[in-house]
């Protein structure tokens, strides 16, 4: 039961809760309920990037993911200058304060920077020439940092290896800025310092980092055997293998595993050749790779929905139930937005898509509102 954008009782389906009619149900023909799917680390999709887009893109975006099933997500930025910093956040910040009176669309719940503090032996497809290292000084580093007053999160992942990188978690952290790690090549014992600092979740897990070897474990076995440390993973099987996938489940379980898309512009449009921050991007048989340069072939961002990644769970024998959390309360509480979404719990914001047999999202509630019917 639904109250003023929240979910106010939650009861048995034998049981009906007393002075509801017939005109304010709603019948879901058998679909299961499920909370809105949270997409923490999306960089765009249906054609749009939301580090180069306007408000009428973000909006384009919102209701392509809410028809995936996404409430939630967080706009997901690569590095860049300051200027093209500035220019991101202000258009993100401008559609956020104005989103809540939008007909439609999946709510952006903050901003996540994937980057510039990497290593540059683990660039990915970002682009090195606008990496940095942090020199202590608060001051250059005021544009990631959150404002106060601010109702939306903030999210950094970094490479706790780079010059001053435990010194720029404990910053960030202490300025209200979650920090994750990824594309790094530190070795246990940095990353315990890390973990300290505050940092306890990785990225893309286990893209981005040194293989795990017999000799030198790395960040893979150190995040595998950490019983406070979660992780997310980009599950369109390309990007790691079903038995990989299925490794990490059972090692991590439920409760530390997420999963995210991290889709670029392309996701949604089929085949074809896209320019993505810059680079030539060919997409190929739901395969994103860099097609120039040095790192031609290389696997960029992915066309992966939400949706998709939870079925593929799904397909590998995990329950759906356990899938769902890993596609919504986990990502949620990496984030630090659990206390308000993420689950089916009375007093939480009433985000919730029902999923057909095939997985079809039939119906999207945002904020208590039927936004979308398939």
């Amino acid at each position: 039961m639904i109250r003023d954008g929240r979910i106010a009782q939650v009861f048995a389906h034998d049981q009906t809760p007393t002075g509801i009619s017939s005109r304010e149900s709603t019948d879901l023909q058998k679909a299961y309920l499920a909370p809105g799917l949270i997409d923490i680390h999306i960089h765009g999709s249906a054609g749009v990037d939301v580090q180069d887009t306007d408000s009428a893109g973000l909006l384009k975006l919102s209701e392509f993911l809410l028809s995936e099933g996404v409430t939630g997500y967080f706009a997901t930025f690569v590095p860049t200058d300051e200027p093209g910093y500035r220019a991101a956040v202000s258009s993100v910040e401008s559609y956020i304060a104005g989103q809540d009176r939008t007909p439609a669309g999946a709510r952006i719940l903050g901003i996540h920077f994937e980057g510039p503090f990497v290593s540059h032996n683990k660039c990915g497809a970002l682009q090195p020439e606008h990496f940095r290292t942090y020199d202590l000084d608060v001051r250059s580093i005021e544009t990631f940092i959150k404002p106060e007053k601010q109702a939306y999160s903030r999210l950094m992942t970094l490479a706790p290896e780079v010059s001053g990188g435990i010194e720029l978690t404990r910053a960030l952290g202490d300025r209200g800025v979650r920090v994750f790690i990824g594309h790094t090549q530190a070795e246990p014992s940095m990353l315990d310092l890390a973990f300290e600092a505050g940092a306890r979740h990785i990225t893309h897990f286990p893209n981005a980092l040194d293989p795990l070897h017999h000799r030198k474990p790395g960040a893979v076995a150190w995040g595998l055997l950490g019983e406070d440390v979660t992780m997310d993973c980009i599950a369109d099987f390309h990007h790691v293998d079903p038995l990989m996938l299925r490794l990490i489940y059972q090692s991590k379980g439920a409760d530390r595993m997420a999963l995210i898309s991290d889709a670029i512009q392309p996701a949604g449009l089929g085949d074809g050749e896209f320019t993505v921050w810059g680079a030539k991007i060919a997409v190929r048989d739901d395969i994103t790779a860099l097609s120039e340069g040095p790192s031609a072939g290389a696997l960029a961002g992915s066309v992966i929905t939400m949706r998709q990644a939870l079925k593929n769970m799904v397909s590998l024998g995990i329950p759906l139930h356990e899938a769902l959390k890993m596609a919504s309360l986990i990502p949620a509480r990496a984030a630090g937005v659990d206390r308000e979404r993420g689950s089916i719990v009375e007093g939480k914001r009433a985000d919730l898509v029902t999923l057909t047999d095939d997985f079809a999202v039939s119906i999207a509630i945002v904020g208590g509102t039927i936004r979308s019917r398939q």
